[in-house]
């Protein structure tokens, strides 16, 4: 919110529920009224300024606007008398920008890691299954009456699928929980807040989760999506 301090006749920018003045005394003419304009963020994390009143003033490079989306390197006036918005008033103010948008890419990889490594897991056990039907299925032979040829290969049969199936889930005993801990550790360290001065974790939640919140939680920038 962007408008004149009544007392002071400063300029004066609120954000949420902080406030600050700019400005000498008496430095913002009566033209610009206490609530004259507004600056907020679009979803594409571009600024847009809005004319509050109908009986307030205000310029965009000269021209007279009701809403615009402006950027630092336009001349924003205030008021008939066309009071001059300093930028870097605004600045001290605005929240800071943050592009969450290459984090989309980070979930897309880890849960598509994951997913291979759940369904590699599911695969082995379903064939590990197959075990216990061939013993079961040379049981069923040995209860007939049938100790034949087929009988004792179905039984050996069982016996090196048992084998192969121990040895490799000897070997993966180990290979997986290394795999799974370092996409962890890889996705800990890449799936941070944008803003350099953040670098938090932000989390196991998905992407399309984090674009529900509009800021970072712990910086609280503003994210651009």
């Amino acid at each position: 919110m962007i408008g004149r301090d009544q007392e002071t006749r400063r300029l004066r920018v609120t954000n949420g529920t902080q406030s600050k003045l700019f400005g000498p005394e008496g430095s913002v003419p009566d033209y610009v009224s206490r609530q004259h304009a507004r600056l907020t963020i679009d979803k594409n994390g571009e600024y847009v300024l809005e004319n509050l009143k109908a009986n307030n003033v205000t310029f965009v490079n000269g021209l007279c606007i009701e809403t615009k989306r402006v950027t630092e390197n336009d001349r924003i006036e205030l008021g008939a008398s066309h009071y001059r918005l300093e930028w870097s008033f605004l600045q001290q103010m605005l929240p800071t920008l943050i592009d969450i948008r290459p984090l989309e890419q980070v979930w897309n990889k880890y849960h598509e890691t994951k997913m291979k490594y759940q369904i590699a897991e599911r695969r082995f056990n379903a064939l590990r299954s197959a075990t216990g039907i061939i013993t079961m299925t040379a049981i069923l032979l040995s209860m007939l009456g049938g100790r034949g040829t087929v009988y004792y290969i179905l039984y050996g049969l069982a016996i090196g699928i048992t084998l192969i199936f121990t040895i490799k889930a000897w070997v993966s005993s180990s290979k997986v929980p290394k795999q799974n801990d370092e996409l962890d550790k890889n996705f800990k360290r890449e799936y941070v807040c944008p803003n350099p001065r953040c670098q938090h974790f932000m989390g196991y939640q998905s992407y399309d989760i984090l674009t529900q919140n509009s800021a970072c939680p712990y910086c609280k920038g503003q994210y651009r999506k």
